[in-house]
């Protein structure tokens, strides 16, 4: 069975963790089995530092966006794309792509999105250093 997740939740929640042991429970991590597409993979330079570009924002999500359907042409089986997807828009794309190839598709959120204390862990451990007023803008915004 082909299978594809849509991972949503703030930045700090814990996706990108999800994401691999997800696929070390469902595939065995092996690497020929599945793909994790993230866009934060385009904001590192070739140091492997993160640096992030608003003004590359578009245009890495819609490298992420080809380098996912390419995967799901290529019958990847197991497909995750760890993103924010804060907003429905913003994954209706990777949905229609999977089902049109196939897949099932299933949206999961991880952490938490309207506890308050939470943001504030996420704050605190989120790896590309987003504020709190930035994290709690995005919960405000989630769309369910």
């Amino acid at each position: 069975m082909k299978q594809v997740f849509i991972l949503r939740g703030l930045p700090g929640c814990g996706k990108s963790y999800y994401a691999q042991n997800l696929a070390d429970e469902l595939v065995a991590g092996d690497q020929s089995q599945y793909l994790i597409c993230s866009t934060d993979d385009y904001f590192y330079n070739e140091r492997g530092e993160y640096q992030f570009d608003k003004f590359k924002q578009s245009q890495f999500h819609n490298l992420n966006l080809a380098r996912f359907i390419n995967a799901l042409a290529q019958s990847i089986p197991l497909v995750i794309v760890d993103n924010t997807n804060i907003k429905k828009w913003e994954f209706i794309a990777y949905n229609q792509a999977a089902i049109a190839l196939g897949y099932q598709v299933k949206e999961v959120i991880v952490g938490e999105v309207k506890d308050k204390s939470l943001q504030h862990l996420y704050a605190k451990r989120n790896g590309h250093n987003v504020p709190l007023k930035m994290i709690s803008k995005m919960a405000y915004m989630f769309e369910w």
